[in-house]
């Protein structure tokens, strides 16, 4: 099977996932408003309207509070600890250092046009840009 192939397959197995995680979301959406309508005429049936639909919408929102809770909770626990951005730079640096090395031992006439052409290219980066006269 060429790339193409599994590139058009890959694409077609991601749109029929997607369209089916769309349509059993709006059939739990459905049927979470079912429940809820059934969970407020349970209460209107043995009290006033007013006092059903207060007591349905405080349930509502303690459920999305607690969601909350316990959401906020389970992201913090599965977040993992990164390293900071100086050990980032030193395993860098240390890479650096260790191809700069190699390389002037291989051949010191590169490693001294490549150490212009990188001071040449870091003043072009990082410098002021002004001139000096």
């Amino acid at each position: 099977m060429n790339i193409t192939a599994r590139a058009a397959a890959a694409v077609k197995h991601l749109a029929l996932a997607i369209g089916l995680g769309v349509a059993v979301l709006a059939v739990a959406l459905g049927g979470a408003g079912f429940l809820t309508a059934a969970y407020y005429l349970h209460f209107a049936h043995e009290m006033d309207s007013v006092r059903a639909a207060a007591l349905t919408g405080a349930t509502l929102v303690a459920a999305a509070i607690l969601l909350a809770v316990i959401g906020a909770a389970a992201l913090k626990r599965s977040k993992k600890p990164q390293p900071g951005w100086l050990s980032d730079f030193t395993g860098l640096a240390g890479l650096a250092v260790r191809l700069a090395a190699m390389t002037i031992r291989r051949d010191p006439k590169k490693a001294l046009i490549i150490a212009a052409v990188s001071g040449v290219l870091v003043e072009l980066l990082f410098g002021d840009g002004k001139k000096e006269k």
